[in-house]
C-alpha cells in the first residue's frame, strides 16, 4: 500500500480509503488512486479489510433480465472495488429457489434490486439481511406503457395486446383502457422474459377469436420471440402486427424493433451510486429518470 501512495502522491490512508469506497475521498481522487493501483497490480486482501471494517466489498445484484441496465450496474460496482454476487431470477422457478435457499447470508454489504417486483414475502427475506437495498423498480413501466399506447394510437391501432414479464401485476392493462383501448382479458398475457417466451405468447394469441393488429411487449426478449415466431408463420411485421418493447435491449436493436427507452446503463450507475452512500451512512434522494420512443421497422398505420 506504501508503494502505491507513493506512485500516486497520497497517503497510505487516502489510499485505504480510496480503495474501500470510503468517505473522505474525492471521486477524482479515488479514481487517480485506482488507477494507480490498477497499474502496479495491487489489490486489497477482501478477507482483511472485512475483518477490519466489518466490510464484505460485495454486492448482491437481483435482476429479472441482462440488459443495460445491469451493465450499467455491474460496471458501476466493479470501478468502486466491489465483487458482484449477480442472480438472474427470470422465471418462477429461479425465484422460488433463490428464496428458498436463501444464499446472501452474511456475504454481502447492500443489495441491487433491478426491474423485479418482489412479493411481501420476498421482501421480509430481503429485509433480513440487514443491509442497505436499492431497487430500480417497474414504475417507470407505466410511463412506458403509456408512450407506447400514444404511439400506437397515432398509427391508428386499436387492437393492442399487453405481454407482461412473469411477476409484473396485472394493472398495466388500465393504462390501455384508459385510453379507450377494448382490450379483451385475452389479450393480456405473462411470459417468461426471454425469445421462447415471446414465441410461445403467439400461440396464446393465435388461439383467440382474432389477431390483435399491436402488441406491446415489457420485454425486449420476448418481442423478439414474438417477431421471430410471427415473421416463421408466415405473417410480415408490420404488416400483419406492430411491435412494441418496453425494454431497449441491445437485441431489439438489432432486429429492428421500435422500443421505448430509457437511459438504462446511466440508471444501473446511479442505483450504484445512491446504494454505496447508504452503505456509507449517507442518505439519498430519488431522481427521475428519462424515456424516449425509438421508431424502428417494428410498427405502422393499421
Amino acid at each position: 500500500m506504501s508503494d502505491v501512495a507513493k506512485a500516486a502522491g497520497v497517503s497510505a490512508a487516502t489510499v485505504s480509503r480510496a480503495l474501500r469506497g470510503e468517505p473522505g475521498v474525492s471521486e477524482a481522487t479515488r479514481r487517480h488512486v485506482s488507477e494507480v493501483a490498477k497499474r502496479m497490480k495491487y489489490a486489497i486482501a477482501r478477507d482483511a479489510s472485512s475483518l477490519a471494517g466489518g466490510r464484505r466489498y460485495a454486492i448482491a445484484v437481483l435482476t429479472s433480465t441482462v440488459s443495460p441496465l445491469l451493465a450499467g450496474a455491474e460496471g458501476a460496482l466493479r470501478q468502486a472495488g466491489y465483487d458482484v454476487l449477480l442472480y438472474v431470477l427470470g422465471d418462477e422457478s429461479s425465484r422460488s429457489h433463490f428464496f428458498n435457499a436463501n444464499p446472501l447470508g452474511r456475504r454481502v454489504d447492500g443489495v441491487l434490486l433491478l426491474k423485479l417486483t418482489l412479493t411481501e414475502s420476498e421482501q421480509a427475506s430481503i429485509d433480513d439481511l440487514g443491509v442497505p437495498t436499492v431497487t430500480v423498480d417497474d414504475t417507470d413501466l407505466r410511463d412506458s406503457v403509456k408512450v407506447a399506447v400514444d404511439h400506437l394510437m397515432q398509427l391508428g391501432h386499436r387492437d393492442v395486446a399487453l405481454v407482461l414479464a412473469d411477476g409484473i401485476d396485472e394493472e398495466y392493462d388500465e393504462i390501455l383502457t384508459k385510453a379507450g383501448l377494448d382490450v379483451p382479458p385475452e389479450w393480456t398475457v405473462w411470459c417468461s422474459p426471454t425469445v421462447d417466451g415471446g414465441e410461445q405468447v403467439v400461440d396464446v394469441l393465435l388461439d383467440g377469436p382474432r389477431l390483435p393488429t399491436a402488441v406491446i411487449s415489457s420485454s425486449g426478449a420476448a418481442a423478439v420471440g414474438i417477431f421471430l415466431r410471427m415473421q416463421r408463420d408466415g405473417r410480415v411485421i408490420p404488416d400483419d402486427m406492430s411491435i412494441v418493447s418496453l425494454d431497449g435491449q441491445e437485441i431489439t436493436r438489432v432486429v429492428g424493433l421500435t422500443a421505448v427507452e430509457g437511459a438504462h446503463r446511466e440508471q444501473g450507475e446511479h442505483a450504484v451510486a445512491d446504494l454505496l452512500t447508504l452503505i456509507r451512512g449517507g442518505e439519498i434522494e430519488p431522481a427521475d429518470q428519462p424515456i424516449r420512443l425509438v421508431v424502428r421497422n417494428s410498427t405502422a398505420r393499421v
